[in-house]
């Protein structure tokens, strides 16, 4: 029975430590604040993908915006690749909300854990003028 009781957490690490993949690509925490032209954007999401034409690959990372703020690992993220990544952001009224503007550009993150402040130029949440149809 003693032999048992101490089997049991070296079994629990073994198959903890196991279970990962060696090989799988690291990611890394992003957190920060999201703003459009300089006001909390409060709510929408941002999509980090590594820039393949820039010789870049890895996981994806997507987080919400919610009141300003956005973190890769927060409900359920996964994290971000680092080095050179497409950052899309996607700006809503409210969740569930009117679309306001969506706002991409390319940046270079670190490979560690950081941080990272979105601003989307107020240009790119401007109404659209509509084109006079001929």
């Amino acid at each position: 029975m003693r032999a048992c009781i101490l089997a049991v957490p070296f079994v629990a690490v073994v198959l903890v430590t196991g279970c990962s993949d060696p090989d799988a690509p690291k990611s890394f925490r992003l957190s920060g604040d999201a703003k459009v032209d300089g006001q909390p954007i409060v709510y929408g999401d941002v999509v980090f993908t590594p820039d393949g034409a820039a010789g870049n690959s890895g996981p994806q990372g997507i987080a919400t915006i919610e009141n300003g703020k956005y973190d890769t690992k927060g409900k359920d993220g996964k994290g971000v690749a680092g080095g050179p990544t497409v950052v899309k952001v996607t700006v809503l009224e409210k969740q569930g909300g009117k679309f306001i503007c969506e706002y991409e550009y390319r940046v270079t993150l670190p490979k560690s854990d950081s941080t990272l402040d979105i601003n989307v130029p107020g240009k790119a949440a401007a109404p659209k003028k509509a084109t006079p149809e001929i």
